[in-house]
């Protein structure tokens, strides 16, 4: 039980710094792109990501990774470059309410 409550708490810890990117300074599109590559990008899907969390992590990913790689910026600048608002605000809302589902889950699987 202890090493479950740390996979889901270094997801939290992660989450956690991808929502204080989000309220830095800077662009939207510049605050995705921090969000993801400093804090998601070093999480393990299959280790650090709760089973239940799954299904919208995965939809996050594709999100934040759909266009590939272009010239000198990696596949996560390409695809937040051609984001629409509706985009940007999807990815907002996913780190935020996969930080948020992170924060409900701990207590109830692992106090």
């Amino acid at each position: 039980m202890v090493d479950n409550f740390m996979k889901c708490k270094y997801a939290w810890e992660k989450f956690h710094g991808a929502v204080h990117s989000l309220a830095s300074e800077g662009d939207l599109k510049t605050r995705l792109i921090r969000a993801y590559v400093f804090n998601i990008t070093p999480l393990n899907r299959d280790n650090d990501i709760p089973k239940e969390l799954l299904e919208r992590y995965d939809e996050f990913v594709h999100l934040m990774t759909k266009v590939p790689a272009q010239g000198d910026e990696g596949s996560v600048a390409a695809t937040v470059n051609k984001m629409d608002e509706i985009e940007m605000e999807r990815a907002t809302d996913l780190i935020i309410g996969l930080y948020d589902d992170l924060c409900r889950f701990m207590p109830n699987h692992y106090a």
